[in-house]
Order: C-alpha cells, then structure tokens, then sequence
C-alpha cells in the first residue's frame, strides 16, 4: 500500500526535476518571444500569433488526446512498451495526415502568399511533435530526461532562430527553428527511452480503432481546451486587426511561463493520483487538499504582485510599443489563477475516471468562452478577450468543484491559511506600493522584494497547514 509519507518526496522530486527544466526552457523561450516581439513589431507578431493558432487546430487531430491515454497505460504498466509503441505510430500517421489537410486549407482559404507559407513552415512542427515521447515519461515519472530534452530543444530554437532573425523579412526562418528545436528533442527522447524498453512502428488497424475510442473524450476536451487558448487571438484577428492580436500575444505569452509551471506540477501529481485510485483511495482526499493548498500558496502573491507592476513589466520587457498589453496581461493572470485551480480539481476527476464529467464541463465552459469573446471583443478589444477567458474559467471551476464535492465533501482549504495567506498579500501589496513611490527600481528587483516579503509574513504560519495535509 502506499504511504502518503513517501508520497512528498516522489511528487516533489518530479516536480523539482520538471520545474527546473520547465523553468530553463521557458525562460529561453521567453527571451525568444521579447525578441521577436521587439523586431517583428505589434502587426507582423500579430501575424505570427494568428498562424500559430489555426496551426494549433490542426495539431490536434496530429495529438487527438493520445498522450493522455499514452501517460495512463505508461503509469499503469511502466514494464509493457507494447501500448506506447501503438500509441506512437498511431500519432505519426495522424501528424501526416494533419499536414496534408493544412496544406489543403491553406491553399484554398489563405489568398496571403506570405501567410500561406508561414501555414506550410509551420506544418513541419506538427511533424516533429508527433515522435515526441514526452507523455511517455510523464507516465514513467522520468521528468528529469523530459528536463534535459525540453531545455536542448529550446535552447537550439532559441539559437536558431536568433542567428537568423534580424527584420520582418526573415519570418520564415521561425518556423524553421522552432522545427529543428522539437526534432532535437524528439531525438533525445526516443534515444533514452530505447534504452529502457523496446519501440517500434505497429500498424494494426484493431488496436488503432480501440485507441482512438479510448483516445476520443480526451480529443473532445483538447479541443475545447484549444478554444480557450486560441479562440480569442483569432476573433481578435477578425474582429480588430493583427496589431491587437500582437499586444494579446505578449501579454499571453507571460502567463504562459506561469500556466507551464502549473503544467510541470499537474504531470507530477497525476499518476500519483491515479495509483492512489488504484492502491489507496482513502488518501486521494488528502492529496487534494495538499495540492489546493499549494496552489493558493503560490498564486496569490503572483496576481496580486503583477496587479500591481503589470505596467513596468510590459514596458521592461517589451518596450513602449506594447504598453497596450498591460491590463489584458493583468487580466490574464487572474485566468491563470482559475486555471490552476481547475487543473486540480480535472486531475482528480481523470484519477477517477470521471472522463465525461470533466468532458461536459469543457463543452460548456467552451460555450461560454466563445460567446463572451463575441459579445466582448467588439466592446473592448484585448482586454475583452482575456475578460471572456476569465468568465469561461471561472465557471469551470465552480462546475468541477460541485463535481468533486460530490465524490469528496470534507473541507478543501483551512480557514486560516486563507486568511494568513491573503494578509500577507495585502502587506506585500502595499509594501511594493511605497517601494515604487519613493524608489526608482528596476522591475525584477520589486518581484524580488514582494516575494521575500510575501514568503516571511506567510511561510512560519501556511507550512504547517501544507505539512499537516501532507501527513495528516
């Protein structure tokens, strides 16, 4: 049986292997974005943005929620390969027919020669993402080869493309290195992972026709799930202009480094959670305790803190071009608050294999968030999308809540953590406050401040309630 004892060490490994990994890569990826962002401009970033997120649509069909049933068969049976090697082919298949169909859609609906282009550049990714293993190791919790591969391929974009990237003439070369990026590290996972087990291309049409079946509610909530990441940026384009979807782009693409945190921590704590299902069920209530707790720990400062110095880290980071995209970035991150918190409560339903609970929340959520982007974005352009998103995450968090309240109806969060963590966030608030007003500092060194002010008011009082769920 499982001991919730050793269950800290085994999470909080993972996790600290992929945080430090995620950390690295994203934080390259990040000085590839400012980058980009300082020599393409607002409109020809825009139109980056814009290609990338029809690309995503057709990147699902290359994925159609394959890697999920990938790192639950890698979980369940970590000594049978013989699952991941069907999961594998599979994909490649689906990736080559996803580009054949983007070619197709490009050339019938894109009259713009050098958009046309970027789709087909662009359709060389999904290639390259299709051989990636990484949901493999997610399953074998071997987040550190996951690190060490992620940051590899990050780094050789980032090069890449820097080398190559010097005005607006030069877009075509992104998608090129973003390519070689994912090639490298599809390379270096498919090498370790022949190392531990065998993989081969299987063409089976049977077992093909049971995966995609398996595969089909997790598909159906990817979409829905690429609706609240992409839908925005492509009504934006339709509805306003490309320099709006750049302005939206920047500000995205800083909560993204928070949401791929919460990502790393999420892969770290499902397959315990599922072995818990399987082995220790009467642990699960804690475990999610344990992880809204820290959750809260670490999301509330970060909004609060980036409330308060959105302004100077769009105008640091990005420049006096983008100034625009501060208050949908602040808006964002109350998204990417709701977010984590939703994340949580979905992996427990996954754990038990309440797919379709979890799968009629994202259709619903999806229907809002399409409707709130319509009636939104003409309102108020940028910030009216990440409004919208906001609205759309917040009911799914109340609907899966009532879902898991259900399975599970003790208390979720002590009472007093809540109030120590929100009273630490108001020192820190006002604290940053007079350090802006009386100090002219550079925006990292504010992050720093509101962090150590945060963790010392807070930390003597919220360990013991993280501990004692740990424990407990």
């Amino acid at each position: 049986m499982t001991d919730m004892k050793q269950l800290p060490n085994k999470v909080w490994g993972n996790f600290s292997a992929g945080l430090v990994g995620r950390l690295a890569s994203q934080s390259i990826s990040f000085i590839l974005v400012v980058y980009l962002a300082r020599v393409l401009g607002p409109a020809s970033y825009g139109d980056l943005s814009l290609v990338l997120a029809v690309v995503s649509y057709f990147n699902l069909l290359a994925t159609f929620g394959l890697p999920v049933v990938g790192t639950r068969e890698a979980a369940r049976a970590q000594n049978n390969a013989s699952s991941i090697s069907q999961i594998f082919s599979l994909r490649i298949c689906l990736a080559v027919l996803a580009v054949f169909l983007l070619f197709i859609y490009g050339y019938f609906f894109v009259a713009d020669n050098r958009l046309f282009y970027l789709f087909l550049l662009y359709g060389l990714t999904v290639l390259s993402s299709a051989w990636l293993l990484d949901w493999a190791f997610v399953g074998l919790e071997d987040l550190r080869s996951l690190a060490v591969a992620n940051v590899a391929g990050s780094l050789c974009s980032c090069i890449f493309i820097v080398l190559s990237v010097q005005n607006t003439a030069d877009i075509f070369y992104i998608p090129a290195g973003i390519f070689t990026g994912a090639a490298l590290s599809g390379a270096i996972l498919l090498y370790l992972f022949r190392k531990i087990h065998s993989l081969h291309l299987r063409f089976t049409t049977n077992n093909w026709r049971t995966l995609l079946k398996v595969s089909m509610p997790f598909a159906v909530t990817g979409g829905l799930s690429q609706i609240y990441e992409n839908f925005d940026m492509l009504m934006l384009g339709v509805m306003v202009g490309p320099q709006d979807v750049g302005w939206y782009s920047v500000a995205y693409k800083i909560v993204v480094v928070l949401s791929g945190i919460i990502g790393i921590y999420s892969q770290s704590t499902l397959p315990v959670m599922i072995r818990l299902r399987e082995n220790s069920p009467q642990l699960m209530g804690g475990f999610l305790k344990q992880n809204i707790h820290i959750t809260l720990f670490f999301m509330m400062p970060i909004v609060t803190g980036g409330t308060i110095l959105g302004n100077k880290i769009i105008e640091t980071f990005f420049g006096q071009a983008y100034l625009q995209a501060t208050t949908p970035f602040v808006l964002l991150l109350y998204y990417v608050f709701l977010m984590a918190l939703s994340i949580t409560l979905a992996n427990w339903l996954l754990a038990v294999n309440e797919d379709k609970r979890y799968m009629v929340t994202l259709i619903m959520g999806a229907i809002i968030n399409v409707i709130a982007n319509l009636l939104l974005i003409p309102l108020w352009k940028a910030a009216g999308a990440a409004t919208a998103m906001i609205i759309a995450e917040l009911f799914i968090v109340c609907f899966l809540a009532t879902k898991v309240k259900a399975l599970y109806q003790d208390d979720w969060v002590e009472k007093r953590f809540i109030f120590i963590s929100a009273g630490s966030c108001i020192v820190m608030s006002f604290c940053l406050f007079i350090l802006q007003k009386l100090f002219l500092l550079h925006v990292g060194i504010l992050i720093i401040a509101g962090a150590i002010i945060y963790i010392c008011l807070s930390w003597p009082c919220c360990a013991r309630f993280i501990r004692r769920t740990i424990t407990e």
